[in-house]
């Protein structure tokens, strides 16, 4: 509706005028608001990005760092932690807790990014082919990961490793069966909403073969969608592995594993608390530290919410 100079506006249109003023305001403010909401401090991301690179280091570099052995007897059962030799006291039997929870990081890590990156690789795979070949190919892909959702998830792991022994190779299969559904319906969606892209067809119509679009066309593209669900399906996977390790289904002794301290310190827990409090703090700052981050690099990858803004 225009308006010419010298004529009047009635009270109602002059309200309607400004009740859409009044919403456009609105609706940037929300939108700002909403922007915000998603922005972490950036002095947490800060220190979550800190902790995990310290943790990262010492358990690759366990080896060299002046620790002792994990399984090694170097003092008194359930001496309190103390600065010197006994920073973090001893468990049941004597071994340091310093080097367990060291090596535990390490088996904790390991495989939580071997679980991520099978479940990426495979999920991935399969996604892309049901995305592209459509028929047969999605009927059987669907079928895989019905199959795997309708059993809960530990009952699942749990079958596989009693089943097969529960060595880490066997662990990081069971876990991995879990995320392969996710990966593939990610996957999937994403290489769907690309294949009608002029980059596609253009390709298609040069007679580019279907393992070239695939490869050259499709796979580049999804990679940020499987990147940002690896970033947030990798501290499940740790989660996973510490409760499979708190209820003996996990890694075995003498390797250690923070799910492990968790539930042989449960034994001690009137006598030395400390051996289940230092393990269940340090897993939960770093389960929260993976999420955080994993959240942070989902919002930063995130192309559509960037456009938005």
């Amino acid at each position: 509706m225009t308006v010419t100079p010298g004529e009047t506006i009635s009270p109602a249109v002059e309200g309607t005028f400004d009740a859409r003023k009044r919403h456009r305001g609105a609706f940037r403010l929300g939108a700002g608001a909403d922007r915000a909401s998603r922005r972490r401090p950036k002095l947490v991301i800060t220190a979550c990005a800190l902790w995990l690179g310290l943790l990262i280091v010492v358990a690759v570099f366990a080896n060299v760092l002046p620790i002792s052995d994990p399984s090694k007897v170097i003092g008194i059962p359930n001496v309190n932690p103390a600065w010197g030799s006994q920073f973090l006291g001893t468990d049941a039997i004597g071994r340091s807790m310093v080097a367990r929870l060291a090596f535990g990081a390490r088996v904790s890590f390991e495989i939580s990014i071997l679980v991520t990156l099978v479940a990426m690789v495979v999920g991935g795979a399969i996604g892309l082919l049901s995305a592209f070949f459509r028929g047969p190919v999605t009927f059987v892909a669907d079928t895989i990961a019905n199959t795997i959702l309708s059993v809960p998830g530990l009952l699942l792991m749990l079958a596989i490793v009693v089943v097969f022994h529960p060595t880490i190779p066997v662990l990081i299969l069971a876990i991995a069966l879990l995320y392969l559904p996710g990966f593939m319906r990610v996957t999937r969606a994403t290489a769907i909403s690309l294949i009608e892209r002029e980059y596609v067809v253009a390709a298609r119509s040069l007679g580019a073969s279907q393992f070239r679009i695939i490869a050259r066309e499709l796979l580049p593209n999804t990679a940020v969608a499987l990147v940002t669900y690896a970033a947030l399906a990798l501290p499940g996977a740790m989660i996973a592995e510490g409760g499979l390790s708190y209820l003996g289904f996990g890694v075995q002794a003498p390797t250690p594993s923070w799910g492990q301290m968790i539930a042989q310190g449960q034994q001690q827990l009137n006598t030395a608390p400390w051996q289940v409090i230092i393990p269940c703090i340090v897993f939960a700052i770093t389960i929260f530290a993976l999420y955080s981050v994993g959240d942070w690099l989902r919002a930063r990858l995130d192309v559509r919410g960037t456009a938005s803004d």
